[in-house]
């Protein structure tokens, strides 16, 4: 009897606790303030994987949220922070497919164009910044549009049309100053100093000679040394009837010349390419793209631009 009594105690114990368990677990609920302030924490810290989980987990449980398109536009730029280029183009087209007169139309334009940008073709970002600029009439965006056109000619070197743009950013624009600077010192682009690859490639028609324009003086010592033993011992075999020799030696000797007067122009080329690039990274970029998200509200997200 005693043994049936403790069991029941037992039972009851365990019984009472799986209760308090249950009753407890009604109180978890998923809040949408806590899950979307939680991604933009995760965002700010720089954890952009688990961002894009955390405003992917916020759109599935409250797809009737306001801040749904705030979450969607962090999720594109979380991707860009993570230098997943396609993936950020890939929400930021839908954002703008979806609703092109809306809050976050025009900065995924903007954004589009900074994907294309930071991956390294100037050329292709530059349409979507021109749609933002002249499409959109936010004032902070639009003078972040011409700043952005202004950096991305630059990185084409084509430097009077980096200084139009430059001087587009009107007063007021915390880029303004910045901009003024650009103005002038991008125009000294065209007064750079460069080495003729034609010229390098004649030149190199004496071997090293091309080098020695190139101011390569070790590199033009060698390709000198290396064309002129060849040439000699090419001739020396000829003349002493090794022609079998000497045709071996010939056709060596033929691509150590031809890769002397590559490597010339190939020079010239590398030398302009690394010219420009110090020119144009002796300058400081003072775009600082900012996601920030107001706890007021699902408008509060904005792109803001640091001086």
């Amino acid at each position: 009897m005693n043994i049936i009594k403790t069991h029941f105690l037992i039972v009851f114990f365990f019984g009472s606790l799986l209760i308090s368990a249950i009753v407890s677990a009604e109180s978890l609920v998923i809040d949408g303030d806590r899950q979307f302030d939680f991604g933009r924490e995760l965002m700010d810290d720089g954890k952009y994987e688990l961002a894009v989980k955390e405003f992917e987990r916020f759109m599935h449980f409250f797809p009737d949220d306001p801040r749904v398109a705030s979450a969607r536009y962090l999720t594109g730029v979380c991707y860009l922070r993570e230098r997943r280029y396609e993936n950020a183009r890939k929400v930021f087209t839908e954002i703008f497919s979806s609703d092109r007169d809306g809050e976050f139309a025009g900065k995924s334009i903007f954004m589009m164009g900074e994907t294309y940008y930071e991956e390294g073709f100037p050329e292709k970002a530059e349409y979507f910044f021109s749609e933002a600029a002249k499409n959109y009439p936010s004032f902070d965006l639009k003078n972040a549009s011409f700043y952005r056109l202004g950096w991305a000619r630059m990185r084409e070197h084509r430097w009077k049309e980096a200084s139009e743009e430059f001087g587009r950013v009107q007063k007021g624009s915390s880029l303004y100053d910045s901009a003024q600077v650009l103005v002038k010192q991008s125009l000294k682009g065209d007064l750079l100093p460069s080495k003729d690859p034609v010229t390098a490639g004649v030149m190199a028609a004496i071997p090293g000679l091309g080098h020695v324009y190139l101011s390569r003086y070790k590199d033009a010592a060698v390709a000198f040394l290396l064309n002129g033993l060849f040439i000699w011992a090419t001739v020396e075999s000829f003349n002493q009837d090794h022609n079998v020799l000497g045709g071996i030696l010939a056709f060596f000797e033929l691509g150590w010349y031809a890769g002397n007067i590559y490597s010339a122009v190939n020079g010239a080329h590398k030398y302009n390419r690394n010219v420009r690039n110090d020119f144009s990274n002796s300058f400081r970029d003072k775009l600082d793209l900012k996601v920030l998200t107001s706890r007021k509200g699902p408008e509060g997200v904005l792109l803001t631009f640091q001086f």
